[in-house]
């Protein structure tokens, strides 16, 4: 595994956990209003499954990125091991890359609830803007 600069490490870390948070509680309220709608369709279990899901991995990420912000922190008072920072790292990324697609795909089928058409255009918009994230994210698809 490439080794980062800390200080790269940190402000990557302090961007993922203030969107993460910020994501993570949007998919948390889809969850919960989606809980609570009493329709018998197939596409309100995706979109519970989907925003549970977003919800988790954001938190995670979250978690991991302040882990990271204290443990890289050039005054901590012991010693960190390369191995720990490695894990946070990549729970960080993948918690926030699962995330924020769970969190599209749960936005994609949200239309399905009103109708076909609304489904189609609404999965087609959350395909596009997957294809876009994972085309644009830096650290690979």
């Amino acid at each position: 595994m490439t080794e980062f600069n800390p200080k790269y490490m940190v402000a990557v870390a302090e961007q993922l956990s203030f969107v993460s948070a910020f994501l993570g509680g949007i998919s948390a309220t889809i969850l919960v209003t989606i809980v609570v709608f009493t329709s018998q369709k197939k596409s309100v279990n995706w979109i519970v499954s989907s925003a549970t899901l977003a919800a988790c991995s954001l938190l995670i990420a979250v978690v991991a990125s302040w882990r990271l912000i204290i443990l890289l922190h050039p005054e901590i008072p012991i010693t960190v091991d390369l191995f720990i920072i490695n894990v946070l790292w990549a729970g960080m990324l993948i918690g926030y890359g699962l995330g924020f697609l769970s969190l599209l795909v749960s936005i994609g089928l949200s239309g399905w609830l009103r109708s076909r058409r609304n489904g189609i255009i609404t999965s087609t918009i959350a395909l596009v803007a997957i294809v876009f994230f994972i085309l644009a994210t830096p650290f690979g698809a």
